[in-house]
């Protein structure tokens, strides 16, 4: 049986700084939970909506975050989703 590791990772959004004009107050933190698919120390990629095949007992990521490592405040690993 595979362990699918399940985790929130609290993070802060930077995709204001493509603005023309920077905002006066930064975004606030964003939550996302799901399953770890790929963590390298450069990012983490977290699928928040998989398919599940029950004949191989595997999950597959639908759609997701590729969340960079020098913007997560905060990672944790809430447990295993075992297929």
């Amino acid at each position: 049986m595979k362990k699918n590791p399940i985790c929130t990772i609290l993070w802060r959004d930077a995709a204001y700084t493509f603005n023309k004009k920077l905002p006066r107050k930064l975004p606030g933190p964003r939550l996302t939970p799901g399953f770890i698919i790929k963590s390298t120390k450069d990012y983490t990629f977290i699928a928040t909506n998989v398919a599940y095949d029950g004949k191989n007992a595997a999950l597959y990521p639908v759609d997701g975050f590729i969340i960079p490592e020098k913007v997560i405040l905060e990672f944790r690993k809430i447990g295993n989703y075992n297929a």
